[in-house]
């Protein structure tokens, strides 16, 4: 077992360089992300030795990391060069080698890990509250939690050390805080959600969580109630409570109007600084008063803190043209792309909430080249009715029924039944604030023709047209739009990560340990460098499932020496530009990358939904590869690619929103034999594959000259083109 220890610091540290091991392996210069290398191995090599602080011998970390066949010296040899350059800096810096030994001097940098060290030795009751919330911060996810190496014990039983000894001192840390901030529930409540995270079957912490819940729950009602007015009218102006309170805005609102392609006026506010994110319109929205809502007022805040927010008013509510006559899907969306232009965006990201996610899959496919990143909370492709669920259609009909009479009143029993669905967890207080935000916002007809409009929508045909970078996030108990329909678009989008929340309110509330961990995913997915390869799709944790894929396996190769027999360093500029055009042309096509090294990479196409279209696509995907690849490096390299088609066993392993996929298979070694055995550059294909494409093919049946070591009873072919997998 590790034990984290405080240790003596012998070099001055470096502020412009960071690494965080705790969650996501990231390294940061300047407070900016360094971009790293694909290989899982390099990455899992600079934290061994970001973490290890002290020499190791080169056979050692040979043995750890790579087998005999790999040529593990080379490969050691190329992962240090990708290392030291994103360490070291004119010629010095960090990481020192020489024929024997290698060390990564991380005392010279900032690494989160020793925060831990330092204070794990003292004792926690001993130190400031505010001290323990701020290392608390750091403890962003597990140990490396990327970079999980099945196939390299030595390393992963290091990293399950490290991963047990972090969540005891996390554990006790915890433990700690929501002892002390017992006499402020609201305050230990997200610490309690936390520890019980870590401990999910433990009767006792559950328990506790519960009491902290109901107690928080009590103080905020008791806060609410000494701050009421004595006496209240009959269209009551609602004032926040104390524990509610909008805090003096340092970010003004800035509303302004535009008119859409109908002739509506469209209200739309900036505000904040940074990075772009453009809010598409939602249910119930008014751009002055969501500004003082504790309903919309944590989200508004926190996502401008840091970044320039653009929201607007749905057409039909809030401060935009209430008198309309169109209120179809269509015309919602070129309200958006009215507001994007009048704003003068070029690229953004897009945050789509409820049915503004449809919306914003609408808009993303149309527009890709605009939308940098895509952010989907709580939403849905199909509407209500479009599900085609009976008994949510007659629930959510009658749902509509009482809107027509009751929307904006302050019927008791219609509140309930409405917030039983909306936020189920509110305090009285957001009750009044969601009551008043439905008189404010909409008419009960245009509230009720909305409704409808939602129902029937349905953009689950678009769903693999999305080819920007996507984050889909929903609550597990939401009882307005079920958490199915979150992971049914998340399944739908080509590379799309699905993260699932703790709560069962539609809308988080400000209290919420959830809503800090939304805000978070959010930060990190749009400042985050986009990486070479796309999550992979996962579904509960260690799900294991069987189905049918198509893959393919692609080699960089020389015409002028084997890579094996030459420094990597030397050929490091020439072909990490290749290895990022073939991620992001894989990416695009619908396929997952399996595995990637200095010269080859194996993606997988089928899995990221179901598709009898996958061979297509991955034939359409090694020709674009191989066509681009070889132009790019103006013919100084030759790609060879082998396709094949089969039943595979897919496996999800990790924890949390980040997974490992692991597949195995027929069609897995067999993609890999037959690039191997290609003797020139070309994209051949099995038979299986052949048959799977079902005639979209354009082949050429490859003779025993073309093939070295492949099986006389086997048929290859040589692809020429593909049509389309549509």
């Amino acid at each position: 077992m590790v034990e984290i220890t405080s240790a003596e610091m012998t070099d001055e540290e470096d502020p412009s360089l960071e690494i965080r091991v705790l969650g996501d392996l990231a390294v940061l210069r300047n407070g900016e992300n360094v971009c790293l290398p694909p290989s899982r191995k390099t990455r899992a090599l600079l934290a061994y030795l970001a973490v290890t602080n002290h020499p190791q011998h080169r056979d050692h970390l040979c043995t750890m990391f790579w087998d005999i066949p790999e040529d593990p010296r080379g490969a050691l040899r190329w992962s240090l060069s990708k290392i030291r350059q994103i360490v070291n800096r004119d010629g010095q810096g960090a990481l020192v080698t020489d024929g024997r030994m290698v060390v990564l001097r991380s005392r010279s940098i900032a690494l989160d890990l020793r925060r831990i060290k330092a204070i794990s030795m003292r004792d926690l009751a001993s130190q400031d509250i505010s001290e323990l919330e701020d290392v608390v911060r750091l403890l962003r996810g597990e140990f490396l939690e990327d970079l999980s190496l099945p196939r390299c014990p030595e390393f992963q039983a290091w990293r399950i050390a490290w991963i047990d000894e972090v969540n005891l001192f996390k554990a006790r840390l915890l433990r700690t805080l929501i002892d002390r901030l017992r006499g402020d529930a609201s305050r230990a409540l997200p610490y309690a959600h936390a520890l019980h995270a870590l401990h999910p079957q433990d009767r006792a912490i559950a328990a506790a969580k519960e009491v902290l819940a109901e107690r928080a729950r009590e103080q905020a009602i008791k806060a609410s109630t000494l701050e009421r007015p004595e006496e209240r009218h009959d269209a009551p102006s609602v004032e926040p409570s104390t524990a509610e309170r909008k805090p003096d805005r340092s970010l003004p609102i800035d509303i302004r109007f535009c008119t859409a392609n109908d002739g509506a006026r469209i209200a739309y506010s900036v505000m904040g600084e940074g990075l772009p994110i453009v809010k598409t319109a939602t249910w119930m929205s008014h751009l002055q008063f969501d500004s003082e809502s504790p309903i919309w007022r944590h989200w508004i805040e926190g996502l401008a803190a840091q970044n320039r927010l653009v929201r607007y008013d749905e057409r039909g509510s809030g401060l935009s043209d209430r008198e309309v006559g169109d209120l179809s899907f269509e015309a919602m969306l070129l309200d958006l792309e009215s507001v994007v232009d009048a704003a003068q965006l070029d690229r953004f990201t897009l945050l789509g909430i409820s049915q503004g996610c449809a919306i914003s899959i609408a808009y993303a496919v149309k527009h890709p080249q605009r939308v940098s990143r895509l952010i989907l909370w709580g939403g849905y492709a199909q509407g209500w009715r479009a599900r085609g669920d009976p008994d949510e259609i007659a629930r959510s009909a009658a749902m509509g029924t009482l809107m027509r009479q009751d929307w904006g009143k302050d019927n008791p029993a219609f509140r309930q039944l409405f917030t039983a669905f909306f936020v189920p967890e509110a305090t009285h207080e957001q009750m009044d604030w969601l009551n008043e935000l439905q008189r404010k916002t909409v008419s009960p007809e245009n509230a009720a023709r909305l409704y409808e409009v939602f129902a029937n929508i349905d953009v689950s045909a678009m769903l693999h047209k999305v080819t920007t970078p996507t984050l889909v996030l929903h609550t597990h108990g939401d009882q307005m739009v079920p958490h199915r329909c979150g992971r049914e678009i998340s399944e739908g989008i080509p590379g799309a990560r699905f993260i699932t929340l703790e709560s069962s309110n539609h809308l988080l509330l400000a209290h919420e340990p959830a809503f800090v961990r939304l805000l978070d995913e959010v930060r990190r997915f749009t400042v985050t460098e986009r990486q070479p390869s796309a999550p992979a799709k996962t579904s509960d944790i260690n799900n294991v499932e069987r189905t049918r894929v198509t893959v393919l396996s692609v080699e960089i190769v020389s015409p002028l020496h084997a890579f094996a027999s030459v420094d990597p360093e030397l050929v490091l500029r020439q072909i990490d530009p290749l290895l990022e055009s073939t991620f992001e042309i894989i990416e695009l096509n619908g396929g997952v990358i399996l595995a990637s090294g200095e010269s080859g990479i194996t993606a997988v196409f089928g899995i990221l939904s179901a598709s009898r279209h996958h061979a297509a696509s991955a034939c359409q995907a090694a020709l674009v590869v191989k066509s681009k690849l070889e132009l790019q490096s103006k013919g100084s390299v030759r790609v060879r690619a082998a396709l094949d088609t089969g039943e595979v066993i897919v496996r999800y392993r990790g924890r949390g929103a980040t997974k490992q996929i692991e597949v195995t298979g027929g069609a897995v070694r067999g993609a890999a034999r037959l690039a191997r055995s290609l003797r020139r550059g070309a994209v051949a294909v099995t038979d299986r594959t052949r048959v799977a494409a079902d005639g979209s093919l354009n082949l050429l049946r490859l003779s025993r000259s073309d093939l070295i070591r492949f099986d006389r009873d086997e048929q290859a072919y040589e692809l020429k083109s593909a049509s389309s997998a549509e």
